[in-house]
């Protein structure tokens, strides 16, 4: 074979192979028909959408718009609408036939629409030049034209999305093709409730379980890979509720159902129960156990009120001497019990430290009230001798009496007991003694005439002396004899504590209170004072207390004010320029006191007072004169606190000497003597140390 043969027959082999891979590569060419939108509009009059016949709402409870999809020529009618399918994105959407038109249920804010059909060239992405409206009406008519040739490359394959609604997760999605009998796929819901395939065109069954919900199938057909072809599918509910409440006496009751414990009543379920029959047992103590059968219905709660059967009595019982009281072996109260018990037979028991337990069986009846007396413990006794020296002491078992020494005391409970042994005058004596059964026990006391007194005292610490010897500070212990003793304490800051007292061998326990001292014979203090009476005046005190002896000075500002037309010459043949009108003041009173004080208590003190008071005036007009005068009153203090006190001083003044000036001025101004002579009276707040 020539060279130039050979190479003809290569060039064969590689058409025959290119054409091979083109006719896998590109779909052959189809004769396609071909539909045009001529007009899409909204129709303003149209309210189809929003009636109550015809509107439909999305999963979010908003109205789907309607587009009215139509021929544009009368004339001309559409087979086979339901053949044509939609794409309008992410937005759902529904078709129904009504006549020659196909209603198309779309979601508000749809934009585009891609529109398909068998043996048709598609409309891809046909721009609605608007956003649809929640519930609006829309209208697009569509022409066919004549044959067309059209050559696309295609994969042969397209999404299909399946949307649940409601947005269930882990709902069981089963996918088959047609023709084929096994599920070619199985999934399960997203958290939005969706799941998706890629798969190649064709016609496809789905199935769907999903718990508390009826099963669902459909069909769809997967025709063209420029879209996903989204299957919204609308779950009916198949669950209902249930309801137990409480007609009067189940509030409690534990609530099974088929078996399996699910709360008590009255009870109301927050979860789905699937519909169907079901059996219900109600357990309550003390009452019989209730049965009955219910059913779950779609969408429904099934109320239930159920009547429970008693199956007990009330029951008291009682026993003498605050006994245990126990039924079948359980403690219920003590001397008295009363409640409802199951009707039975009961074994009841009573109970007491130190005694023989006695038991009965009681029965009850339903409904039957009952009032039981019950037969009290047996005691367990023995026998205590008491005597002591000298005899005649009061006996004490457990804080009863039991009169005198010597004593046999018979029938005395088993077990420990505490004996007290006292006399007056006598130091008490406490034993401890076990009583057993049948058996004698002695007790031999001699009581001494002399114990160990406790002394005590409020504050601790004060120092004590008993009949002038000191003997120390509080507290503390001393052996003594019964008898009258002479006890003082003293305290710092506390007033001395002196009484005669009766001490008793018998209660060995001395305790007093001191009260405190807030007055003392030395201090010094000082304050703030107003003055009120023949002169009114503000100032301040300072002085102190020595051994009760009294130290006082103090500054005040009177209130005093005059206006006198007057000679300060005193010749009134003088010239007319020595008389002028002239306002007056008090500018100065000051003084000091000496006086003895009394303290009355731990917070009073009275203290006589005697003194001189300087009373300054001044004029306007440069004049100056003053006044002595000499006091007597009382200062009267009261203390508050260790610190702070409040002072009453009521007093008398009078002139001892005065100002030329100052004597003529009062000779004509009254007021001006009451500022030097009269009754005055001082309030005060004093701080003392």
């Amino acid at each position: 074979m020539s060279q130039q043969s050979l190479k003809r027959k290569w060039t064969l082999c590689l058409l025959l192979c290119w054409g091979i891979m083109a006719v896998y590569a590109q779909k052959d060419l189809e004769r396609l028909h071909k539909f045009t939108i001529t007009e899409f509009y909204q129709d303003q009059q149209a309210t189809t959408a929003m009636s109550k016949e015809y509107e439909k709402v999305d999963g979010s409870g908003s109205r789907m718009a309607i587009i009215k999809f139509m021929s544009a020529d009368p004339a001309v009618k559409i087979d086979n609408l339901e053949a044509f399918m939609f794409n309008f994105g992410n937005m759902k959407h529904e078709t129904v036939v009504h006549g020659d038109e196909l209603w198309v249920y779309v979601q508000k804010n749809a934009r585009t629409v891609t529109i398909s059909r068998d043996e048709y060239a598609p409309i891809k992405k046909y721009d609605l030049k608007t956003t649809i409206k929640e519930g609006a009406t829309y209208v697009m008519k569509i022409t066919f034209d004549k044959v067309t040739w059209n050559v696309e490359r295609s994969l042969n394959k397209q999404f299909l999305q399946i949307q649940l609604e409601p947005g269930l997760s882990s709902a069981v999605v089963t996918l088959t093709r047609e023709g084929e009998r096994e599920p070619m796929e199985t999934s399960t819901t997203d958290a939005t409730g969706s799941v998706a395939w890629n798969l190649e065109f064709g016609t496809y069954f789905y199935g769907i379980k999903v718990p508390n919900y009826v099963e669902a199938s459909g069909r769809v057909k997967l025709t063209t890979s420029d879209s996903t072809y989204v299957e919204n599918v609308k779950l009916t509910p198949n669950f209902g509720y249930l309801e137990i409440q409480d007609p009067g006496n189940a509030s409690g009751a534990k609530v099974l159902v088929n078996n399996k414990e699910v709360g008590t009543v009255p009870y109301k379920s927050d979860t789905k129960w699937d519909c169907g029959t079901y059996q219900l047992l109600l357990v309550k103590d003390l009452y019989k156990s209730h049965t009955e059968e219910f059913t779950i219905k779609q969408g429904e709660t099934t109320v239930i009120k159920p009547v429970l059967e008693s199956n007990f009595a009330e029951t008291t019982l009682t026993v003498e001497g605050g006994a245990d009281i126990y039924i079948d072996g359980i403690r219920k109260g003590a001397g008295r019990w009363a409640g409802p018990l199951k009707a039975g037979t009961y074994l009841v028991e009573c109970r007491k430290a130190n005694h023989r337990k006695t038991q009965k069986e009681i029965h009850v009846e339903v409904d039957v009230a009952s009032t039981i007396t019950l037969d009290p413990p047996i005691p367990i006794t023995g026998f205590l001798s008491v005597n002591s020296t000298p005899v005649g002491a009061q006996i004490k078992i457990d804080g009863k009496d039991y009169g005198v020494t010597p004593k046999i005391i018979q029938d005395l409970l088993i077990g420990q007991h505490k004996v007290e042994v006292s006399m007056a005058n006598r130091k008490p004596e406490v034993r401890e003694v076990n009583i057993v059964e049948g058996k004698e026990e002695t007790l031999n006391v001699e009581l001494s005439s002399t114990a160990k007194i406790s002394f005590s005292s409020t504050p601790s610490g004060a120092g004590v002396l008993i009949d002038g010897t000191l003997e120390g500070s509080t507290p503390f212990t001393k052996e003594m004899a019964s008898g009258t003793y002479d006890i003082r304490a003293r305290y710092y800051g506390y007033r001395p504590f002196h009484r005669k007292m009766y001490i008793d061998v018998a209660n060995p326990t001395v305790h007093f209170k001191m009260a405190r001292q807030l007055m003392k014979k030395n201090t010094f203090y000082f304050g703030a004072d107003g003055q009120f009476g023949a002169l009114t005046a503000v100032g301040g005190t300072m002085g102190f207390y020595a051994g009760n002896v009294n130290i006082e000075a103090f500054y005040m500002k009177g209130f005093g004010k005059e206006t006198v037309y007057w000679n300060s010459t005193g010749n009134d043949t003088e010239g007319a320029a020595h008389w002028a009108e002239e306002e007056l003041e008090v500018k100065t009173v000051a003084g000091g006191k000496f006086g003895y004080g009394f303290i009355l208590g731990t917070r009073f003190r009275v203290t006589p007072q005697i003194g001189c008071t300087y009373v300054g005036v001044s004029g306007n007009k440069e004049t100056s004169v003053y006044a002595l005068s000499g006091t007597a009153g009382v200062r009267l203090e009261a203390a508050c606190t260790s610190r702070i006190g409040i002072s009453l001083t009521p007093e008398y003044a009078f002139k001892l000497a005065e100002a030329d000036g100052y004597k003529l001025l009062s000779s004509v101004l009254p007021s001006m003597k009451d500022w030097s002579e009269g009754f005055n009276c001082k309030v005060g707040v004093y701080f003392f140390f």
